[in-house]
């Protein structure tokens, strides 16, 4: 049975990719710091700590056994607040993280980032913005070094939601208005377009960061 992890909840975006990964009847394994961990049955949320991977490895490995991974998606970050520190730390937790798992990841297998600047607070803003180079450079080397792996970002601005109220009203207008249909992009829409990722295998795309509907225009 294939297996799927998610690193990090991926909030309205994650929750929709997690179900239609699931609704297939595989398995869907998704990382989170959130406690008590979200209920999504049949997903199964594993708790990873940003600050000690370490300690979270040997319980991932647990839950995945001997499985190869089917695809490995990339929401996670760390939380960001005015005069946070800078995030080397935390990147160098998730290269830790990514290269765990780099093993259990056949050639051809897809991962997906997805670098996103609409769920960080505004008070944290430049160590958001630091976060999100650092894992672009992070997706560069997978891109180039990863033999085999088809690799492609999605960097996503979706409208705000009951777990994402970090874009003012008048932000999202302002980016609406660039925008071909007057709107923000949906998590479910970005959801069913990683999905296709995932499922058709599709070199396409490999190595490129794509930008959803809004993006260029935070």
């Amino acid at each position: 049975m294939a297996s799927h992890l998610l690193v990090g909840s991926g909030g309205e975006t994650g929750r929709e990719l997690a179900k239609r990964l699931s609704q297939g009847g595989e398995k869907v394994f998704v990382t989170t710091h959130r406690q008590p961990p979200p209920d999504l049955a049949p997903v199964r949320f594993l708790p990873w700590d940003f600050e000690a991977p370490e300690t979270s490895l040997p319980d991932l490995d647990r839950a995945l056994g001997e499985a190869s991974l089917s695809s490995l998606s990339l929401f996670a970050h760390p939380p960001f607040r005015r005069n946070s520190v800078l995030p080397l730390p935390s990147i160098s937790s998730l290269i830790l993280l990514l290269d765990h798992f780099a093993p259990r990841l056949a050639p051809g297998t897809p991962v997906v980032f997805f670098p996103s600047l609409s769920r960080h607070r505004a008070d944290g803003y430049l160590s958001a913005r630091l976060w999100i180079g650092s894992l672009q450079g992070l997706f560069g080397e997978w891109s180039r070094n990863r033999h085999g792996l088809l690799v492609t970002g999605i960097e996503t601005l979706i409208t705000p939601d009951r777990t994402t109220p970090h874009l003012t009203s008048e932000m999202v207008e302002r980016i609406s208005g660039r925008t071909a249909r007057g709107r923000l992009a949906t998590a479910l829409e970005i959801a069913d377009f990683a999905l296709w990722l995932i499922h058709s295998r599709s070199p396409l795309f490999h190595g490129q960061i794509l930008q959803t509907e809004g993006g260029p225009y935070f």
